[in-house]
């Protein structure tokens, strides 16, 4: 499913709802489905600590607040856009602090993503009057903002002694513990990897080894002054931020132009090349090193929604096999078929209500049948070997239930695997299957 801004807010509310739709869906099973089925339904997916810590996020989650400290032309907006992956930094001015410092919203329509406070290196400030000096204005401006993490942004191709920034960060980092009685978390990003010789290669799979190894010098080259000034740091990357942007009629346009374009065409903005490096790296950079989880989780929803419903998806149909796994431990042949039947068309509906849709249990039969190849054959002879091996309970007992277990298990898991890529993931029905095919092999290859 795409993530534009309507299917977005969509997906969130459906999120939201998740908990009071598994337990109506839970509470209006059929008769067929006993009633100790149903209560095991309910403990495992509703008492799930993680699963509940994961949705408690999504409800409270807050906009994460980022310092970014860095010289002009650093490429500080690329950054924003290349982490949420849109084009979001046309960042609208809301409080103007100093001349040294701004804060920023960073939306997506109305939904805001992150509030940034954006300054230049301390050696480019100025002092405001004879009396306060810059240094003392930003550093009150940060106790102010409280940031969840700081970002020191460095420039690949220019090899800028920075040590004022980093004795500046240092200081601060000290006075914003003694003030807030919490460390300030700081991670150090070098961005403009793709101007970094051979500039022609822009593709970060592409990348040479001789342009990796300078990268991988000027890493060191600043680790150097940041170690020599004793600023302790969660983590230092080197990235690329580049994107190229084209408006939805297909014309790419230069970053200095866009804010001449119409407001439909600038909200609306998609990527015309993707130049991207490490991002994904520096995003579980930042994730690890913010403290409150409310942040935490925020960031989550700002840059890696997709990933969330992912996480979500994949817990809940981990919970969905044990359970299938469980009920197939039933010594009797053919007792469990309409009951596993069931609970894989509520695991189906589940995980397309998280993408956004909303099916009912009917609709979700007819995509488990459909993944079983034409006119549901092959899953029919699934379920039967999977029931036939309960035979084996004669010869040696509970031998044939574990393999029957195994096989629902396994089963379940490749199904609630085929409705992620099908709902989530937006991938064709040939895809899907083929999706299914492989994730039962590798599920029989484990047993």
């Amino acid at each position: 499913m795409k993530d534009d801004k309507m299917k977005i807010e969509q997906r969130l509310q459906n999120m939201k709802k998740f908990y009071v739709k598994a337990g109506d869906m839970i509470d209006n099973l059929p008769d067929a489905i006993p009633e100790k089925t149903r209560r095991m339904l309910k403990d495992t997916i509703l008492g799930d600590k993680d699963l509940k810590k994961l949705m408690e996020g999504i409800e409270s989650h807050r906009p994460p607040r980022i310092f970014l400290i860095g010289r002009t032309g650093v490429g500080k907006s690329s950054l924003v856009n290349a982490l949420c992956g849109s084009y979001v930094a046309k960042v609208s001015d809301t409080v103007s602090c100093t001349e040294n410092a701004n804060i920023y919203q960073c939306k997506d329509g109305d939904r805001v993503l992150m509030d940034i406070l954006d300054t230049r290196g301390i050696a480019e400030s100025e002092s405001l009057d004879n009396k306060v000096s810059a240094e003392d204005a930003l550093i009150k401006d940060i106790n102010e903002f409280t940031p969840d993490v700081a970002i020191l942004m460095l420039n690949c191709t220019h090899r800028d002694d920075v040590s004022s920034d980093v004795q500046f960060l240092k200081k601060l980092a000290r006075q914003y513990a003694e003030i807030n009685s919490i460390k300030l978390p700081i991670v150090v990003v070098i961005n403009k990897c793709d101007e970094m010789a051979p500039t022609r290669y822009k593709t970060p799979s592409e990348y040479p080894q001789n342009k990796i190894e300078k990268i991988n010098e000027v890493v060191q080259y600043y680790k150097g002054i940041i170690v020599r000034n004793g600023l302790k740091i969660e983590n230092i990357i080197s990235v690329s931020a580049l994107i190229d942007w084209m408006t939805p009629d297909g014309m790419e346009i230069d970053v200095e132009d866009i804010a001449n374009l119409p407001q439909y065409d600038i909200d609306n903005l998609q990527i015309a090349f993707d130049g991207r490096y490490r991002i994904e790296e520096l995003l579980d950079i930042l994730e690890e090193a913010i403290l409150d989880f409310e942040a935490q989780m925020g960031l989550r929803m700002a840059a890696r929604l997709t990933e969330v419903v992912r996480r979500i998806a994949n817990h809940l149909n981990n919970i969905f096999a044990g359970i299938s796994a469980t009920i197939a431990l039933t010594p009797i042949p053919v007792s469990d078929i309409y009951i596993l039947l069931i609970l894989q068309a509520v695991l189906v509906s589940l995980i397309a209500s998280l993408s956004g849709r909303d099916i009912s249990i009917d609709t979700a039969k007819e995509f488990i049948f459909s993944m079983g190849g034409i006119a549901g054959t092959g899953f029919a002879f699934r379920l039967i070997a999977q029931q036939a091996s309960k035979f084996l309970n004669a010869v040696w007992p509970g031998s044939g239930s574990a393999v029957s277990s195994a096989i629902a298990g396994g089963g379940t898991a490749a199904i609630g695997k085929a409705a992620m890529s099908y709902y989530i993931d937006d991938k064709t029905m040939d895809e899907v299957k083929k999706k299914f095919e492989e994730s039962k092999e590798e599920s029989a290859s484990n047993k």
